[in-house]
């Protein structure tokens, strides 16, 4: 199965706090640009993964599951079918696995 697990936080607070193993970083801002009209080729490059496609399973996640269901909405608004928002995101996530 392949899913695609996005940080939306900016990278400073990923410096400071940390990130879910196997995260990309899309800050919020940056959500729509990247999956909406980034080539592949680009996506490839700057992420070392494939561009998920509409059907891809994408989980996204920020500090507290507030920005995350922002990108959810902006991918859902792209066409992407298969979106999740990870709610309690990296505060549930970081004291899960102290």
């Amino acid at each position: 199965m392949v899913f695609l697990i996005v940080d939306v936080r900016e990278p400073d607070e990923i410096k400071e706090h940390g990130k879910i193993p196997n995260s990309v970083n899309i800050p919020l801002g940056n959500v729509s640009t990247v999956l909406g009209t980034m080539p592949e080729k680009d996506f490839q490059e700057t992420y070392q993964r494939a561009k998920p496609a509409e059907n891809t399973e994408i989980i996204f996640y920020c500090m507290i599951g507030k920005r995350s269901a922002k990108a959810q909405q902006n991918a859902i608004n792209l066409g992407y079918k298969n979106t999740k928002n990870y709610l309690g995101s990296w505060n549930d996530w970081a004291s899960k696995t102290k």
